[in-house]
């Protein structure tokens, strides 16, 4: 019940709060169930200042690709992976350099303005609209063959690789995160305690933690050699099933950027008891015993398997 209350603390009442609080020189002059409001959120954000780690951050962000508000990255990840012919994991880690700088900035900048990722879409829904119309060509590229960019940076570089990366940028400005327990905790640090640069660090984790399970499968896909499982399925249809996977993928994103302004219509999908149970266990992550010591391990296991991939390419 107390994870439920911060959840909609987060989302409801704080984009209240701060805009009584311009209306008043100091918090003694809010009415009195504000000053308790504004109490308790001082008392949240410093309990996750204090105990709310890195590592911990690392495996909510893991955890999140479990739930349905995430679901909505997933299209976003087998757009491009059906579209590559090789080196899916160079375009999964090309589309994340793209994704987290963005969803880090964005969620911040609705910390510093009080206002929850949604809301704060919501606000500034011309852009979205304006990247999904960009997204929705990106997706007409694919589906008539010309990839996801005509743009070559250098003669070496792969042509779909700015295609992917701008992809990744103008996916984050409308992915709604999952509002969490963790992640409000990180919100409330920005919002409330104004360390911006702490938070930052624990979004920039957080994201990590997200893009882990993509690298992943990614990884293993390119192990598995699931290009030429997808080639031969298009050789035996007689034209390209990639082509048209993709550019359906990225043409539905687009619309649903246009449509509903964000991903947060995934949220509308009748699976809230998933949702409990993921955001229950975020909430445990923080008293457990010996966490930060098994998600350094799991830290550190991720980070030398990037850097064999890395050193590879």
């Amino acid at each position: 019940m107390k994870k439920l209350f911060l959840i909609l603390l987060i989302l409801f009442v704080i984009p209240i709060v701060s805009a009584h609080e311009t209306d008043f020189e100091h918090k003694e002059d809010l009415p009195l169930n504000l000053q308790r409001v504004v109490e308790y959120n001082k008392q949240q954000a410093d309990f996750y200042f204090r105990n709310l780690s890195f590592i911990i951050a690392f495996l909510a962000g893991i955890l999140t690709i479990l739930t349905p508000c995430s679901l909505a990255i997933l299209p976003a990840f087998f757009a491009y992976t059906f579209r590559e012919k090789n080196k899916i994991t160079k375009m999964t880690l090309t589309f994340f350099l793209g994704f987290v700088p963005v969803f880090i900035i964005f969620g911040l900048l609705a910390a510093f303005l009080g206002k929850s990722i949604a809301m704060l879409q919501q606000n500034s829904r011309i852009f979205i609209i304006i990247a999904g119309f960009i997204i929705i060509g990106l997706g007409l590229m694919a589906l008539f063959g010309k990839g996801f960019s005509g743009i070559k940076i250098r003669k070496k570089t792969d042509k779909d690789m700015f295609g992917i990366f701008l992809f990744g940028v103008l996916f984050a400005l409308g992915f709604t995160a999952c509002i969490g327990p963790i992640l409000v905790g990180i919100l409330l640090i920005a919002g409330i305690l104004q360390n911006y640069f702490y938070a930052g660090i624990l979004m920039l984790f957080y994201s990590l933690g997200l893009f882990v399970p993509l690298f992943l499968i990614s990884v293993f896909f390119d192990k598995y050699n699931f290009p030429a499982f997808i080639n031969k399925i298009n050789k035996r249809l007689g034209f390209s099933i990639t082509n048209l996977i993709t550019g359906l993928l990225l043409i539905i994103i687009g619309l649903v950027f246009i449509i509903y302004g964000g991903t947060f219509i995934t949220n509308n999908l009748g699976l809230g008891g998933l949702t409990i149970f993921i955001y229950s266990i975020q909430n445990k992550l923080i008293s457990l015993k010996f966490i930060n010591i098994i998600g350094a391990i799991i830290l550190i296991g991720f980070l030398i398997l990037l850097w064999m991939f890395l050193r590879k390419k």
